[in-house]
């Protein structure tokens, strides 16, 4: 059986395990949170290089990265497909989930630290912030209308990026900026409503829920947030 290393307060280890809960595939979560060297876990290194969460534990072997999961998910468990037929589809969706993923998870994420922290970001990061999501939430409508799905008429790995990402874009809004950067674009809010209905969805959120505090202990012990 597969297992999954990493925790479930991180977007990037949920963006996997949502992968195959949807296309129902079974596996084992082996909580690990991220921290390396001799007091925190050092053997972790074996699994994920730079001690970075997620890392699935295959047969063979264990895979580091996001994107490079996700890889090896869809080709080794073809059934329930998260991407398209056609190869323009398959590039529409990987392009969508990596404008995501770079034009707003990374941007917002350079702010994570005073998030968790409460404490206010230097102003010309922010400000770099402010500039970068701006740009990216006026160009997201030329790549997707969610009028039912985040790509096509059915669930993708596209609706994966948007679902663990994009959140995390509008609370560093909300906090840092005085307005949620995704409000106005065209369906998203509608869309992601949606999505919050799928069961899976509601799974993600429970079990990151109930780890906030273990995570949250585990940054104030390794880093003293």
């Amino acid at each position: 059986m597969l297992r999954l290393h990493g925790f479930s307060s991180s977007n990037y280890y949920n963006v996997p395990k949502l992968a195959l809960l949807e296309k129902g595939v079974s596996f084992e979560e082996v909580v690990s949170y991220t921290g390396v060297g001799p007091k925190y876990r050092p053997e972790y290194l074996d699994k994920s290089p730079l001690g970075k969460v997620p890392a699935l534990e295959t047969d063979e072997g264990f895979i580091s990265e996001s994107r490079a999961i996700l890889e090896y998910i869809e080709r080794a468990h073809p059934e329930h497909p998260l991407l398209p037929e056609s190869a323009f589809a398959v590039g529409k969706v990987q392009e969508l989930s990596q404008f995501i993923e770079l034009y707003f998870e990374l941007v917002a994420r350079r702010v994570i630290p005073n998030l968790l922290s409460g404490t206010q970001p230097e102003p010309t990061v922010l400000n770099e912030v402010k500039t970068g999501l701006t740009k990216a939430s006026a160009a997201l409508a030329k790549l997707s209308d969610f009028k039912h799905f985040a790509y096509g008429d059915k669930f993708t790995l596209a609706d994966i990026a948007a679902i663990l990402n994009l959140p995390v874009v509008r609370n560093v809004g909300k906090q840092f900026l005085g307005k949620d950067p995704l409000s106005d674009v065209p369906g998203l809010d509608a869309y992601c409503a949606r999505m919050e209905e799928r069961p899976h969805v509601k799974t993600i959120r429970a079990d990151a829920t109930a780890d906030r505090p273990l995570f949250m202990a585990h940054l104030k012990e390794l880093y003293g947030i």
